[in-house]
């Protein structure tokens, strides 16, 4: 298999910010938030069965950046979509608010 940015972020010069997923038997469903070296972050999500790895066809080029309150909106769009998509019984707090948190520092 080859890596992938969500099995191996590290090679891809990211890591993990924050992520959730829901607990299926022979399925995922997984919304992820990577931070990159620079300390920027951007989101993706996969779903499917167990046959294909999870994120195994994402690129750098196909996360979706959070910059700007344009792109925290896009993010609490996005999230909203995927947790509604899933039954609307998962926790997504976690992640929203680290990830509101983070940009909104001073």
């Amino acid at each position: 298999m080859l890596e992938n940015i969500y099995d191996s972020p590290s090679k891809f010069r990211l890591k993990i910010f924050a992520e959730v997923e829901r607990e299926l038997s022979y399925e995922f469903s997984i919304f992820v938030v990577f931070q990159n070296e620079a300390g920027e972050l951007f989101y993706a999500e996969d779903e499917g069965c167990s046959c294909p790895a999870p994120f195994e066809n994402l690129t750098m080029d196909t996360l979706q950046p959070i910059i700007g309150a344009d792109g925290l909106k896009a993010f609490f769009d996005a999230l909203n979509t995927w947790r509604n998509e899933n039954y609307d019984n998962i926790n997504t707090d976690y992640v929203r608010r680290k990830v509101r948190e983070y940009m909104t520092r001073g």
